[in-house]
């Protein structure tokens, strides 16, 4: 009986120990999948922003007709294409300027995605465009993991508005609802507490959640929220699903009306240059 109990525990710490160095797989699932370039429907100007540690974060700009004074920066999902991605944010926004990078480790960007170093490119590709751009107003779009960027986005810098798709609260959240077994507390290092970038953040806050969503589950949107304080649009789709969401007619019906509660809500900002 005490061999199989040790056995037992020592299966138990193998299959943890396993967890936790797979932990920055599990999360940034789409690192190093392949990306096609898209210049279709749409054909983008190509960006390229050098970090301070010496990668290259590659995107694409899409310019809108001229006079627009709006800029949109699109954060994607953990297995997102940045590519397909901008197509069609472009496609919806086309009165905006848009942004859309690859998340680093992604597609043609260098390096090794982890929280910290996407939160740090997130405010890098914001200062880069508003220095360049000089925008009356700038958005975010944030689905999924993106939405934590987004959130976090909005907390360090002047944004006139967001619009977050399938939010969470956390992923630590996420992750002791899927591994209640496992003490996810004290293992997990990329946490992407979305909660702390809301608290006392006036910025405009659109959402759109899926009804069927089995990976953020409706708990986890409600508990963040809970914690929006300028929340001008919240809608759940019903029959969405997380990766079906998009695909849906009334998505699109959805996301033109988040960005219209937004315009409505959001004042003319020029934020300062870095």
């Amino acid at each position: 009986m005490i061999k199989l109990l040790v056995t037992l525990l020592v299966a138990y710490a193998g299959v943890v120990a396993l967890l936790y160095v797979a932990q920055r797989s599990l999360i940034f699932r789409g690192a190093h999948m392949q990306s096609q370039r898209l210049d279709h429907p749409r054909a983008p100007e190509r960006l390229e922003l050098a970090t301070p540690g010496g990668e290259v974060l590659r995107g694409m700009l899409f310019r809108a007709s001229p006079g627009s004074t709006d800029l949109v920066i699109g954060f994607g999902g953990n297995t997102q294409d940045a590519e397909v991605l901008g197509q069609d944010l472009a496609a919806r926004l086309p009165h905006a300027d848009l942004v859309v990078f690859h998340y680093r480790g992604y597609g043609p960007s260098t390096g090794r995605p982890s929280e910290a170093a996407v939160y740090a490119d997130a405010l890098a590709i914001y200062d880069a465009m508003a220095l360049r751009l000089r925008p009356a107003r700038t958005f975010a779009v944030g689905i999924s993991l993106g939405s934590s960027v987004a959130s976090y986005l909005s907390k360090h810098r002047l944004l006139a508005g967001m619009v977050l798709v399938t939010p969470f609260d956390s992923i630590a959240a996420i992750a002791k609802e899927q591994y209640f077994w496992v003490p996810v507390g004290l293992l997990l290092h990329q946490r992407f507490e979305s909660v702390e970038h809301m608290g006392a953040n006036q910025t405009p806050v659109a959402m759109i959640a899926a009804e069927d969503d089995r990976v953020v589950r409706p708990q986890r949107t409600a508990a963040l929220r809970k914690q929006i304080a300028n929340l001008v649009f919240d809608r759940t789709l019903a029959g969405a699903s997380h990766a079906t969401i998009n695909n849906l007619p009334a998505y699109g019906i959805t996301f033109k009306e988040a960005f219209e509660a937004l315009d409505r809500a959001a004042p003319s900002l020029r934020p300062a240059a870095r």
